[in-house]
């Protein structure tokens, strides 16, 4: 069993290095036209394929608040959360949008521990570095996450399903 203090020791003593990629996730017309419904944002680059290939991009691309919004949902595979019993994401820090992501294309999320400390009421405060990337390299968006989790009373130390020792190119932002 592990306390709180060592599963925010264990991370602290990891930061600055790389915990891998996720799987890929493809950007769908369909998807992007559910986004664009939720937000109420319909411009025609995101949803009207035909004026979208007159556009800058040649197709139409997904928004950057939803490749955004794929932020914990790509990196949740990469952490090792069996210790914990609850997450929430607490914030969102250096936002950068560096690429679009063409519908049809593949991303991924890369991620870095940035640091972890325990917080009030038995949370534990864990900061990511997280670039998303597409098949070709091309880095679509970078931020930093904030997010606060609580761990089961019976929790055991964390792992990663990969760590590798030096952080990705362009991660930290």
């Amino acid at each position: 069993m592990a306390t709180l203090q060592e599963i925010a020791d264990w991370y602290q003593e990891r930061a600055g290095r790389h915990c891998g990629h996720s799987d890929w996730f493809e950007i769908t017309q369909q998807d992007v036209n559910a986004f664009a419904d939720l937000t109420r944002d319909r411009q025609e680059i995101h949803v009207d394929p035909v004026r979208a290939a007159d556009g800058p991009y040649g197709a139409p691309v997904a928004h950057g608040f939803m490749v955004l919004s794929l932020i914990t949902f790509l990196t949740d595979s990469l952490l090792d959360l069996e210790w914990s019993e609850v997450g929430l994401n607490q914030r969102l820090d250096r936002v950068r949008f560096r690429a679009p992501a063409v519908v049809g294309c593949r991303v991924r999320a890369g991620v870095t521990v940035v640091g972890a400390r325990t917080r009030p009421r038995d949370y534990l405060e864990l900061v990511l570095s997280i670039a998303i990337e597409t098949e070709d390299g091309a880095v679509v968006c970078t931020a930093e996450q904030t997010r606060l989790y609580r761990a089961m009373p019976d929790a055991a130390l964390p792992r990663f399903p990969v760590l590798e020792e030096e952080p990705a190119p362009d991660a930290h932002v």
